[in-house]
């Protein structure tokens, strides 16, 4: 019917009776066929307030004015008339609250407000005062909001170094109950009243200075932390600076690989401790720290003679820095174990790190075309540092699983690119792990074509070689079939995005 109002019903609820208010929700009138006899657009709602009965009853006691604003609020929520709403903060119950009437005049003052009026040096009781008898900033404020009639919000220090929050939100009250009965238009129905100026303003008013110093605390000690990550890595960059010096004096060559195994280690972790220098709080993109350290192990490891490319693809993940740390050990490790096993004697050679997202996981697959595993792999105990580092962070700290064997690949192929080398941005969905690639070998009488992609905006394929050998019995002759390895890493997401 569109008709609405006030009335008190029994409910059963801890025993105390409820209010009911029900008022009538209008939506837009298009056309005179959508107006109702009130002159507003149909019902389409109802919006239901309940008030037990000690709320009501204290509600009844308060100040006339703000029992005339409490309705005209609610009047204003329904008809969509409170402007720019949406860029106030949220109001805590221990904000104060003052109402101005269209004179200026200050004619409600909540008990918080009162507090906070004596925090600031206010002892005066503000009741039916000019509202400039505040600081310059309220008056300013309130005079901004009947101006404009929309919601206005106010940040302010004041000398004493006090953070003020205020926001005022305009308001039209509808007129006294005997005007309503004269008249015979319930307040709710106000759409029939002349849209005057708005009547009132109420201004919420919070002390941030706690909240502002706490986050000024926060901040200093965001940036004392950042510079220490940044000294941590300028310090994990001079050690691995003594570590190369000290290889180069070294005549054993088993003690170089050592110390130059332990650079690449060292590299791994200051790479962690770049990213979060520049933020703390961000999580880490993994695929950049799989290409940063891709680039460290190809210049720190790879023999001048070698050419070995190493491609990264799939979807940009982000980690924590819990995840990170152990996640670029991790992936160093296999990047070492690849060049120094899977490709060592190769003058040539190709490594794919794919990542995946599963959803509840990452997997990470690291693939080489080198010579595959030994055959006694997995009957013993691997006494590798570097595979015990793998087991040890992917089980205890990722809490994730790692396999590792050898896969064969076509020997009619000479060289050949991943499943992934067509995709052109690197922002793709998830790939399937790339299948690993052969060693070039000299095929007599055979065409090679040799294409190199380069650039900010190439696909991800670094260096692809294809040799074409048409009858296949030279390919065959040349070379045996070899085998490349394929590490699987996957562990459960924490705290995980994709971009």
């Amino acid at each position: 019917s569109g008709s609405g109002g006030r009335w008190q019903r029994e409910v059963i609820r801890n025993g105390a009776p409820i209010i009911q208010d029900v008022y009538p929700i209008h939506g837009e009138a298009t056309s005179h066929g959508d107006m109702e006899g009130n002159g507003t657009g149909r019902t389409i709602g109802a919006l239901v307030v309940e008030t037990n009965m000690l709320a009501y009853e204290r509600q009844r006691r308060r100040n006339r004015y703000f029992r005339r604003a409490v309705p005209g609020v609610q009047e204003m929520c329904l008809h969509g008339e409170i402007k720019n709403a949406g860029a106030l903060g949220r109001f805590g119950i221990y904000d104060g609250i003052y109402l101005v009437d269209h004179e200026r005049h200050i004619r409600y003052v909540s008990g918080n407000a009162t507090n906070l009026f004596r925090a600031a040096g206010i002892v005066r009781d503000p009741h039916g005062a000019h509202v400039s008898m505040l600081e310059a900033t309220d008056a300013e404020l309130v005079e901004a909001t009947f101006r404009t009639q929309q919601c206005l919000e106010e940040r302010h220090e004041s000398s004493d170094g006090r953070i003020w929050v205020r926001r005022a939100v305009p308001l039209r009250m509808p007129p006294p109950t005997w005007m309503q009965w004269w008249l015979g238009i319930p307040w709710y129905n106000l759409a029939q009243r002349k849209q005057a100026d708005i009547d009132a303003v109420i201004v919420m008013v919070h002390n941030a200075t706690e909240n502002v110093q706490k986050q000024r605390e926060l901040n200093v000690k965001s940036a004392i932390i950042q510079e220490v990550h940044h000294r941590v890595k300028n310090n994990l960059q001079n050690i691995a600076a003594i570590l190369r010096i000290q290889a180069r004096r070294c005549e054993s060559e088993e003690a170089k690989q050592h110390l130059s195994d332990a650079v690449n280690r060292v590299l791994s972790m200051s790479v962690i401790h770049e990213f979060l220098s520049q933020d703390e709080h961000r999580p880490i993109s993994l695929r950049d720290i799989c290409q940063r350290i891709g680039n460290q192990v190809a210049q720190v490891s790879s023999n001048p003679e070698q050419e070995i490319t190493i491609q990264v693809s799939g979807p940009n993940i982000r980690l924590p820095a819990s995840q990170a740390t152990p996640a670029a050990m991790v992936i160093n490790e296999l990047l070492l174990n690849a060049v120094e096993h899977g490709l060592r004697d190769r003058r040539h050679g190709h490594i794919a790190i794919v990542l995946q997202d599963l959803g509840d996981a990452v997997e990470l697959v690291v693939t080489d075309d080198g010579n595959g595993l030994p055959t006694d792999f997995g009957q013993k105990p691997s006494r590798s540092l570097g595979l015990q580092i793998v087991q040890t962070l992917v089980t205890d700290d990722l809490k994730g699983q790692v396999t590792i064997e050898s896969l064969p690949v076509a020997a009619t192929t000479a060289a050949t690119a991943p499943s992934s080398a067509t995709n052109t941005s690197a922002d793709t969905a998830p790939q399937q792990p790339a299948q690993p690639s052969q060693q070039n070998v000299n095929i007599p009488d055979a065409h090679l074509v040799e294409e190199k992609i380069v650039g900010d905006n190439a696909p991800t394929v670094d260096h692809t070689t294809v040799a074409v050998d048409p009858s296949g019995e030279q390919a065959a002759a040349a070379r045996p079939q070899q085998q490349g390895t394929q590490a699987t890493i996957r562990f459960p997401k924490r705290s995980l995005g994709i971009d």
